[in-house]
């Protein structure tokens, strides 16, 4: 994108423009004392005396969030062996207790939500988007800290808690911005999982609780790897091909049996169903994304490695095979228990594109509602991934591709679609406030927007996804009230948008023969029936002329996004050490 900006504005635009400050691009860690001092993360032990640690009352009320926020996504931990655990570590009369990795990894992870509930104290707006020691992000870095060295003595001898460890780690890691570190995190998460023989169907002597802890601790970790592979565009360790435990149940006598006192809600749903269906529908994801880049390295293997946004029949080709995969994502929504979808008001659909308003039941558990709206966030983010691909910044040379277009347009309705249940959400009830993963789905939503827009200036559909752009920025305002990462990205995505409604105004008064895509107007039609949207959509004449977009050769979003600046698509915030700017170069090898 900033190429593509530099080109079409005549200036030059710096890669760190359009990323927020976030605690990465501030710590060289979660456990950093200094900003730009990768020396400060090596604390010595006689630095523990300045380390800010909990009461127990204190620690008992960030541990009751547990509970209802990532106990109901990330079904790892048996909760009445867990209090028991935590009961066991404190003395009669102690003013502290034993240390535990595990209580310890929990408390970081309750912390780093429980404080994101908290509007920050900055007396200056400028400095809300300033990363400090105190933001949200990286709340419970000492804890976190603490039970990294508990986990060091555990190499050897890895246990289940020693696993549920290390996925929490991955999920404090993540929601602070540490994209690269959570990777690593992960890695060895799996090497824990292998260790302990979770990739293996359970022996059958086991106790049915204890087998389906096992077996929802292998899929909440592969589910993990997945979704942060897809993300960051780069191959798993876990192979399918070694895997024989099979999927989770979610019954209701397991749930009986799992230690937590959550009601069952209808006759096929109980609380361990968000794991199970969460889980599938990863996998879903997963096959289409593995057809998917299998195809476009079978296309650059017969054209020479050719760009495929230089080769419209190759990008064509590609885009017919993702129309034909994308299918199996329907199918799981198929079976999806309604119990589990936020019902829409005016007859509107879950899980679809149509913008319609969220009909949010009042007096359903707070576990429900959250396991709902995360469980179609997910859905549209895959989604919206898996097209993404297809939003090419076209070139004056531009030939015609009516199904990846269709993509495109794919991509952008997925990505409004998060923007309005996010917003919604947020103005209207607590459920999502300080999730950090929603913010960076809608991070992700944004840039899916903008880039868009930038790749369809003049297009009449575009001021509808402008003015959802409007909405995702009131969206980082609102989680800008907690954490400085969001109300840094309010700030990027009003530059984005200025510089996009330059080109905008710039090709509106230059443009004097746009083309009308059928594909798009088909297009919108298929994939968005909603009112808002008009249904036409012009691409870019076909030869030169004043007003047209710079001839910078065929471009995509993925190009320009995918492996520098987005959250939750294919990369962190920032960009990484690579040798390659093509993000289909990464798939010339075939994963299974």
């Amino acid at each position: 994108m900033t190429s593509y900006l530099a080109t079409a504005l005549q200036q030059p635009q710096l890669d760190y423009s359009i990323q927020p400050n976030s605690a990465s691009r501030s710590f060289a860690s979660p456990i950093s004392r200094r900003k730009g001092h990768p020396e400060a993360t090596i604390v010595s032990s006689k630095d523990s005396i300045t380390e800010d640690y909990l009461t127990g009352i204190q620690e008992e009320f960030f541990l009751d969030l547990f509970w209802q926020s990532y106990h109901c996504t990330y079904q790892i931990i048996d909760e009445s062996q867990f209090k028991e655990h935590y009961k066991s570590l404190w003395i009669p009369s102690a003013t502290s207790r034993k240390q535990s990795a595990l209580v310890d990894v929990v408390l970081a992870l309750c912390m780093q939500f429980g404080i994101s509930y908290l509007p920050r104290n900055d007396a200056i707006s400028k400095l809300k988007t300033n990363v400090d020691s105190n933001d949200a992000t990286i709340a419970g870095r000492w804890y976190y800290r603490r039970s990294q060295k508990l986990l060091m003595a555990e190499l050897e001898s890895p246990s289940i808690s020693t696993l549920q460890c290390h996925i929490l780690s991955v999920v404090y890691l993540c929601n602070a911005s540490f994209q690269n570190m959570a990777h690593s995190a992960l890695a060895l998460a799996v090497r824990t999982a292998h260790i302990l023989g979770l990739h293996l169907e359970p022996a059958r002597d086991m106790l049915r609780s204890q087998k389906e802890l096992r077996k929802r601790l292998w899929w909440t970790l592969y589910a993990v790897e997945i979704k942060t592979c897809m993300k960051l565009g780069r191959p798993w360790s876990a192979q399918m091909s070694q895997v024989t435990c099979t999927l989770p149940a979610d019954d209701h006598e397991l749930a009986l049996l799992s230690g937590s006192n959550f009601a069952s809600f209808g006759n096929n749903v109980t609380w361990f169903s968000y794991s199970l269906q969460s889980t599938k529908l990863i996998l879903a994801a997963r096959a289409v994304y593995v057809a998917f880049y299998d195809k476009c390295a079978a296309v650059l293997a017969v054209n020479n490695g050719k760009s495929l946004y230089d080769d419209h029949q190759s990008l064509e080709t590609c885009a017919d095979c993702l129309l034909m995969n994308i299918e199996g994502l329907q199918i799981w929504l198929q079976d999806v228990p309604d119990a589990l979808k936020t019902k829409r008001k005016n007859g509107g659909d879950p899980f679809s594109t149509d913008r319609s308003v969220l009909d949010v039941e009042l007096f359903a558990p707070l576990w429900l509602q959250r396991q709902r709206l995360l469980l179609e966030l997910l859905y549209h983010n895959l989604s919206m991934n898996l097209y993404r691909p297809f939003i090419c910044f076209t070139s004056t040379s531009a030939g015609r591709t009516p199904v990846a277009e269709s993509h495109a347009v794919s991509c952008v309705n997925h990505a409004m679609a998060i923007t309005y249940i996010t917003h919604q959400i947020l103005t209207q009830t607590d459920i999502l406030s300080g999730w950090h993963e929603v913010f960076q789905w809608q991070w992700n939503a944004a840039l899916s927007m903008i880039g868009f827009v930038l790749a369809y200036p003049v297009g009449l559909s575009s001021p509808t996804v402008r003015q959802t752009i409007q909405s995702a920025i009131e969206v980082f305002e609102n989680f800008g009230k907690n954490f400085a990462i969001a109300a840094s990205a309010a700030n990027v995505t009003r530059d984005l948008i200025v510089k996009a409604d330059i080109l905008i105004h710039r090709y509106q008064s230059n443009l004097t023969t746009p083309v009308i895509s059928t594909a798009h107007d088909s297009a919108f039609k298929m994939y968005d029936n909603s009112a808002p949207f008009d249904g036409h959509m012009p691409i870019m004449p076909p030869t030169s002329q004043a007003g047209s977009p710079p001839a910078t050769g065929q471009i995509g979003l993925a190009d320009s996004l995918g492996l520098a600046f987005t959250v939750e698509s294919f990369n962190s915030f920032e960009p990484l050490d690579s040798d390659t700017n093509n993000m289909f170069d990464t798939w010339i090898f075939s994963q299974d």
